[in-house]
């Protein structure tokens, strides 16, 4: 268990919501951050450099950049 600390009217609206679909606050909280985590996949954006880059997590596979050349050269762009 964690304790997380979030603005009071952030903490109205989770509230009602979570009031309005039979849940308590603790469930929806769960189930939203849960479905925003996995829809995600691990991947989220940063700058680098002034560059922005996806950054990904160890458990997805790596861009084989042997694959991406092949692809490229097939579909003759």
């Amino acid at each position: 268990m964690a304790i997380v600390t979030i603005d009071d009217e952030l903490g109205r609206l989770l509230t009602q919501v979570a009031s309005e679909r039979g849940k308590t606050l603790e469930q929806f909280a769960d189930e939203a951050l849960r479905r925003m985590i996995s829809e995600n996949g691990g991947v989220h954006r940063t700058v680098r450099n002034g560059l922005p880059v996806m950054v990904v997590c160890d458990q997805r596979a790596t861009i084989d950049p042997d694959k991406i050349r092949r692809w490229i050269e097939e579909d003759g762009l």
